[in-house]
């Protein structure tokens, strides 16, 4: 029986599956440690890598970190077509081997708004999505899932009415052990306001 390995993604899911050809392929799925799916925010509509069956050891938020986000400098505040530098974190890990997360950005009305961009190699935009959605969610990359913290820009956007804007993250701490087991799952919220 030949053997062959495949990393996907999905911080330690592994799927073992016989082809009609008899052939055994393991593929351990390491959660998206290097490109979770898209939708999985935590925001109004979305679920998060723990409500979709992958890391659900335990209930969201229920860990010993803290998750959160925050603007870089200053007050979280906007000006419309202005740049936002924001860090998204966990403290207090208590597994603290690999960490990943994902972020939208959605005004009082229920649109996402604004674009994100990567700084550095450890965070990327999602690509592939339908063009109401371009530029509207960010990520860690796989080198990205050795951080703690992520430093992002989120761009304000322009001609929209000046209301609140909420960011949207879940992150997902994980123990490293090749499953999903074991991991937890948080979700925060940063509520920036125009200038």
């Amino acid at each position: 029986m030949k053997v062959i390995k495949r990393s996907v993604f999905c911080f330690a899911l592994s799927i073992l599956s016989i082809v009609g050809t008899g052939s055994l392929f393991v593929a351990p799925l390491y959660a998206f440690s290097g490109n979770p799916p898209p939708y999985v925010t935590g925001a109004p509509g979305e679920g998060t890598c723990n409500a979709g069956g992958c890391h659900n050891s335990f209930s969201t938020n229920s860990g010993t970190a803290t998750f959160s986000i925050a603007p870089v400098k200053g007050k979280a505040v906007y000006t419309p077509g202005k740049t936002v530098k924001l860090k998204v974190a966990f403290n207090n890990s208590a597994i603290s081997h690999l960490h990943g997360f994902e972020m939208t950005a959605v005004d009082s009305n229920g649109n996402k708004v604004g674009t994100f961009k990567k700084i550095g190699s450890s965070t990327r935009v999602i690509s592939g999505l339908p063009k109401k959605d371009t530029g509207a969610y960010i990520e860690q990359t796989l080198k990205g899932s050795k951080n703690t913290f992520w430093i992002v820009k989120w761009t304000a956007p322009i001609g929209t009415p000046k209301i609140p804007v909420t960011l949207y993250a879940a992150g997902v701490d994980a123990n490293k052990n090749g499953n999903a087991t074991g991991d937890y799952v948080y979700t925060t919220t940063l509520v920036v306001n125009p200038k």
